[in-house]
């Protein structure tokens, strides 16, 4: 008797089923476990930051940690040696050496991300 590439699969996927089964209970006890934190955060409205206004005490910090560091050639220099450094290291830890080239990268784009990227207030 042939089995059929369908039979084959089914049998696969039934078989992977009661394995996560078996290992995790069921799903449907998780579901409002889960639930709960994307009702919660679902229902907050998201706003965008903007630079503050020119004289004021934020004003200056926020010039000196963006305009400053971030946009100059501390954060350049930051992010640039945390994506050679993950480059470098990418034979040993692959997922550890992603995680430094993503977060060199968001230190380099930092000072468009801090006005582009949504907060929860």
């Amino acid at each position: 008797m042939k089995v059929s590439a369908s039979q084959t699969a089914h049998a696969e996927l039934s078989r992977l089923s009661a394995i996560a089964k078996a290992r995790f209970g069921s799903f449907r006890s998780a579901a409002p476990v889960a639930a709960v934190p994307m009702l919660v955060l679902g229902s907050m409205t998201a706003s965008a930051i903007t630079a503050p206004a020119s004289g004021t005490f934020a004003f200056d910090l926020y010039d000196v940690a963006v305009n400053d560091m971030l946009k100059g050639p501390v954060g350049f220099v930051g992010g640039l040696a945390a994506i050679v450094l993950s480059a470098v290291q990418i034979t040993k830890n692959w997922m550890l050496a992603a995680g430094g080239v993503l977060g060199g990268t968001a230190m380099i784009k930092a000072d468009s991300i801090t006005t582009s990227l949504g907060m929860i207030i």
